[in-house]
């Protein structure tokens, strides 16, 4: 009796270590397939990056969230349309990748290059870009923010923060607008109290 329970339990352990081995094989091979199709990405965006009209093509036919890719090669593919200029493209499928409710790793990696994305935008001078460098900023510093209100301890997003903070301060547009009891205190000139009904 001893014996048979011992074989039971060594058979069991068996089977837990088998069942451990195969679904660590699976995740390799899923990776390994992630890490192919990221690396096709990045080789087809290089070679369309030189032709301005492949680009455009290519980045039309990227941008589709819904073609059975793995959320990592997406995320690889707005990170390229980033990368060659094509924000809007990009942005689709940075907001593809994000999900309100539950934010992991890989949404708080989309918002964060999102807003890095927004902010690097946001950073081109010009005197015609003012208004839109500003609206950017601002949209940066909401991305970031939703980075840490998942993640307080990402350093990576409060240092963005603060940089997109520094670009676009917020505290100047408090002081310029006036006080509410100001607002609401209205004085007559030259008027005297009996003179009102």
């Amino acid at each position: 009796m001893k014996r048979i329970l011992i074989h039971a339990a060594f058979g069991t352990v068996a089977i837990c270590c088998a069942a451990w081995g195969v679904s660590s094989w699976v995740r390799l091979q899923h990776a390994a397939q992630v890490n192919r199709a990221i690396a096709a990405v990045s080789a087809a965006h290089a070679t369309n990056a030189t032709n301005a009209t492949s680009a455009t093509s290519a980045g039309s036919r990227e941008d589709g969230a819904g073609d059975g890719d793995a959320p990592q090669v997406q995320l690889a593919r707005a990170t390229m349309l980033s990368k060659a200029g094509d924000y809007d493209a990009a942005a689709r499928l940075y907001n593809g990748l994000i999900h309100e409710g539950r934010l992991d790793d890989l949404g708080r990696a989309a918002l964060f290059d999102l807003g890095n994305m927004y902010l690097r935008e946001g950073s081109i001078d010009g005197g015609a870009r003012a208004l839109r460098s500003i609206a950017m900023v601002n949209e940066a510093k909401a991305r970031y923010r939703l980075v840490l209100r998942s993640a307080p301890g990402d350093w990576d997003a409060r240092y963005n923060l603060e940089r997109a903070l520094w670009l676009a301060p917020e505290t100047q547009s408090a002081l310029d607008q006036p006080d509410v009891k100001e607002q609401h205190n209205v004085k007559l000139r030259d008027a005297q109290s009996m003179d009102l009904p």
